[in-house]
């Protein structure tokens, strides 16, 4: 760490350097914005113009503070650091926090406060000044003239109001780390910086990680800093962000492009410890993977979403969680969606959507293995749209799907569907991706049934079977205990497999169905109607459409 004898500079007004290796002195530290071209670079300190800057002052005044205090040692940004030795930048940008935090004294420099306003100072508004308000213990806030106004404590109710940090982070009575990540990003949503870059990684303490710096990589770099907070805390509430009203696009990955989309987290916080929780998250090629609870967002009667469940909750909504409602487009893998708005009291449902968290109880859900896709899937020029100008990713990335169509006195047994990872609850619909060889699908009814159906290529076309067993049978049994357990698995069964269990359990297959008697006295029977359509599926589309008679089956 490169510091300024401040005596030498006070006394013989040149500008001296120590730099330390190991334990450091204790120095004073400044916190300002920067005035365009009135800064002092560590290259141009002893230059004959550098007394003409203002930025020369503010060292010279830092260094007679520093000294009035008992400080022999200052540390200013501006000079302090070699900008032009990337390695120097990187080692200094990732110690910024660090070094603030172990200031003596910070001193703040409020140059455009000539009123009694404080929330007016562009220092509130400046990404690098965040970091530089949490981080040193005692600070001294100085206006235009360099009067002192207030010192961090005596300041702390309107320095809190201002930058929604809560009092107790501020006067370090509480650790940064009790608020998640989705608040301590939150803190910076309305801030800017001179370089795009620059917005991420001035948060590189706040969230406690370190990376190299990239200048040029341009809004790639907030999307690398949340990937480094993935490799190092298992905290969801970074998924936890919404993208503004007036954005585009049905979809989005699960990372956000902006800091600007954590300014509704605020008020978030945490039902768990991130370090105790048993869950894990891993990133890959494809996106994120975790064991995560599922909820089914229910929006109408006929209408429902999946939803990613987050042990975070906001004030006044005591035992609900939030949730990201998300689409199903490949096996396991999702994608962040809008939801419709719930239907009013006229029951009407309206046509506006909202992509904003949902709230829900912590009944009903399941935990599952998903993949959450960090990037939209690349559509290409043939890909089918479903408005105008935003591709239809869902129908792009399903090739083959079978509709399944109950009548109003039959349903499934909730999480029997098989495999899980190619059902999709909001369609109704199994449905495998181009190249597959698990093109089947199986169910469990109410009716204590087992429905089971694959399709495969056949003769140029494509094909598909399918029956309805009894499951009182000990061998239809057996045949949906196996394909239930080992679906999920490596084993991934075929369909030639599933055609081979079927044939073990001396089960025919069957087109268009057979009749099934069912424990209300009724028969169960269904037709299957092939009607391809681009709009949900790029292949071969079926409707499984099933009916309930009265009588007996023959």
């Amino acid at each position: 760490m490169r510091l300024i004898k401040a005596r030498v500079l006070v006394e013989k007004q040149r500008i001296s350097f120590e730099e330390f290796y190991g334990e450091l002195p204790k120095y004073a530290i400044l916190s300002h914005t920067w005035e365009n071209n009135e800064e002092i670079t560590l290259q141009e300190c002893n230059t004959k113009g550098a007394r003409l800057k203002s930025g020369y002052d503010k060292i010279m005044k830092t260094c007679q503070l520093a000294l009035a205090d008992g400080l022999e040692y200052a540390w200013v940004d501006t000079c302090c650091i070699d900008k032009s030795s990337s390695a120097e930048l990187t080692e200094a940008i990732n110690s910024m926090f660090l070094w603030y935090q172990k200031a003596k004294i910070c001193y703040v420099y409020l140059a455009d406060k000539k009123d009694d306003r404080l929330s007016g100072c562009r220092w509130f508004t400046r990404g690098w000044t965040l970091q530089e308000l949490i981080a040193p213990a005692t600070m001294m806030f100085f206006n235009h003239w360099w009067d002192c106004i207030g010192t961090k404590k005596s300041l702390v109710s309107d320095l809190s109001r201002i930058s929604n940090i809560d009092k107790g982070i501020l006067l370090h009575d509480v650790p940064i780390s009790s608020a998640c990540i989705a608040k301590r990003l939150s803190w910076a949503a309305y801030r800017k910086t001179t370089r795009v870059e620059d917005m991420a990684y001035c948060l590189l303490g706040i969230c406690n990680i370190h990376m190299p710096m990239l200048y040029g990589e341009g809004k790639a770099a907030f999307r690398r800093l949340q990937e480094e907070i993935i490799k190092t805390t298992y905290d969801l509430s970074l998924l936890a962000w919404t993208p503004p009203d007036n954005s585009e696009g049905e979809y989005w990955g699960f990372l956000a492009e902006s800091v600007g989309y954590f300014a509704l987290c605020h008020s978030m916080y945490s039902t768990a410890d991130s370090l105790l929780d048993e869950g894990e998250i891993s990133i890959s090629n494809k996106g994120l993977k975790l064991k995560a609870r599922l909820f089914i967002l229910k929006y109408s009667s006929d209408k429902h979403r999946y939803g990613l469940g987050l042990d975070y909750r906001t004030p006044g909504k005591a035992g609900r969680f939030l949730t990201i409602p998300m689409r199903k487009v490949g096996p396991n893998a999702f994608v962040r969606v809008r939801v419709p708005k719930k239907s009013g009291s006229d029951g009407k449902k309206g046509t506006s959507t909202s992509s904003r968290l949902q709230s829900v109880s912590a009944d009903d859900n399941v935990f599952h293995n998903v993949t959450l896709l960090t990037t939209l899937p690349q559509l290409d020029a043939k890909a089918s749209l479903s408005q105008k100008g935003n591709p239809d990713i869902v129908s792009f990335t399903r090739f083959a799907t079978v509709k399944i169509e109950l009548p109003p006195g039959v349903a499934m047994v909730s999480n029997t569907e098989t495999p899980r990872k190619l059902w999709d609850m909001e369609d109704n619909v199994f449905f495998s991706p181009r190249g597959s060889y698990q093109n089947w699908g199986a169910v469990v009814l109410d009716t204590n049934s087992l429905f089971i159906c694959f399709w495969q290529l056949e003769r140029n076309d494509w094909m598909m079977r399918g029956a309805v067993l009894d499951m009182d049978t000990e061998r239809v049994h057996a045949l949906w205990k196996d394909l239930y357990l080992s679906s999920e698995d490596h084993l991934r069964h075929q369909k030639s497999v599933v055609a081979y269990l079927l044939d073990s359990a001396q089960e025919q297959m069957s087109f268009p169905g057979d009749l099934v008697g069912t424990e209300k006295g009724s028969a169960l029977s269904f037709r299957i109607q092939r009607e391809d359509n681009p709009k949900f599926c790029s292949g071969p589309r079926w409707r499984v459409i099933f009916e309930e008679g009265i009588g007996t089956p023959d």
